[in-house]
């Protein structure tokens, strides 16, 4: 046995590429990074942070 046989990969099987969703670990695919659910959930949360700060300013302008 020569040495560079001695370090010759002994298993064939190739795994494919592939995704989770970084919230529930599901598998997506590979342009997206939350699956469909947990997407909606963040738009969600994102337009209640959005519908706060926007309440925030209108007052702020009412009292200044």
């Amino acid at each position: 046995m020569s040495k560079y046989e001695r370090y010759k990969k002994q298993s064939v099987e190739y795994i494919y590429p592939h995704k989770h969703c970084k919230k529930c670990d599901k598998m997506i695919e590979e342009g997206l990074t939350y699956c469909s659910e947990c997407y909606t959930t963040l738009q969600e949360k994102k337009g209640k942070k959005w519908y706060k700060f926007k309440n925030k300013k209108q007052k702020s302008e009412e009292s200044g």
